[in-house]
């Protein structure tokens, strides 16, 4: 009977191992395999002498060159910036959202607007740059100058032509398009907490607040400092998609980032030693970024990926 039952395991787990495989498989592809054409960085690249570089002549550290060139350090520092500002405004709001979603009694309502808040995560950043460049025109169709001036009497402005505003559209469509896919792994956290917890500290007199600050917060910590780790990784990069369809040709040289600089020169003007350069340098600083942070939380609260 042992030795029947533990078949029985053994073709459960074979065929989970089914189910995993594609996602492996799509990991190394685009994941790993990839990891072997950095040593274009190191070469003077020419495709025409092969795919693969390998008849390229060595050049060492030549392409590495931007390091010294203070034009560089001004798009690593607009790179950062950009990134920080989103994970200051936009990491907190899938927690915050979580919460309240936890706090919904009427179980029809919370599905509904649960399902409300996913939607725009599977909206191309290519239609939500129109909707944007629509909101936002200085054109008579554009709705935001409409109302300001109607409203308020306001002058119109370019906010899509002026790269102070710049900033300020990027926090807003990523919480807008992110925030709701953000809460599922919160709410995943917040369903494995024992409701008897709850109940219990009731009975003892905690209010609300007393339950969200000393049950929730303590049972989101594991998951919350993981996707802290993942989060400051991308801190030295930025959303590629979201920034190539909301940049323009007026804005393009004043809200420059490493991956469009990256995108620019290397498929556009065809400078593939220098763009693998810069996307090497690129991973070794996000690389150095999550072990760092991996190594604070495991000191502070032991939790971290490894």
């Amino acid at each position: 009977m042992k030795r029947k039952s533990y078949s029985i395991d053994r073709v459960n787990v074979s065929a989970l191992y089914v189910f995993l495989a594609p996602a492996l498989v799509l990991t190394l592809v685009f994941g790993y395999l990839p990891m072997f054409s950095n040593i274009i960085a190191f070469l003077d690249y020419n495709i025409a002498k092969g795919w693969f570089g390998l008849a390229s002549p060595f050049v060492g550290f030549k392409n590495f060159a931007f390091l010294r060139q203070s034009w560089f350090y001004g798009i690593m520092g607009r790179t950062v910036w950009y990134s920080f500002a989103g994970l200051v405004f936009g990491f907190p709001a899938s927690l915050l959202l979580a919460l309240l979603f936890n706090e919904l009694r009427h179980l029809r309502f919370k599905k509904v607007v649960q399902t409300i808040s996913y939607v725009p995560n599977f909206v191309s950043w290519v239609t939500i740059s129109g909707l944007v460049y629509t909101f936002l025109s200085y054109e008579s169709d554009g709705i935001l100058n409409n109302i300001l001036e109607k409203l308020f009497h306001m002058q119109r402005v370019s906010y899509m032509q002026d790269p102070k505003y710049f900033l300020a559209v990027l926090i807003i469509t990523g919480i807008w398009k992110g925030v709701g896919w953000g809460t599922i792994l919160y709410m995943a956290a917040l369903s494995t907490i024992d409701e008897q917890i709850y109940e219990a500290a009731e009975v003892d007199g905690a209010g609300r607040l007393a339950k969200v600050t000393h049950i929730t917060f303590p049972g989101l910590i594991p998951t919350f400092s993981i996707l802290l780790i993942f989060a400051m990784g991308g801190l030295f990069r930025t959303n590629f998609d979201q920034m190539f369809n909301l940049q323009n040709a007026v804005l393009r040289d004043r809200v420059n980032t490493i991956d469009l600089y990256t995108y620019f020169n290397g498929v556009v003007n065809g400078q593939y030693s220098l763009s693998t350069a810069v996307g090497l340098f690129q991973g070794v600083v996000s690389m150095i970024l999550v072990l760092g942070t991996n190594y604070v939380t495991k000191k502070l609260n032991g939790v971290g990926i490894y």
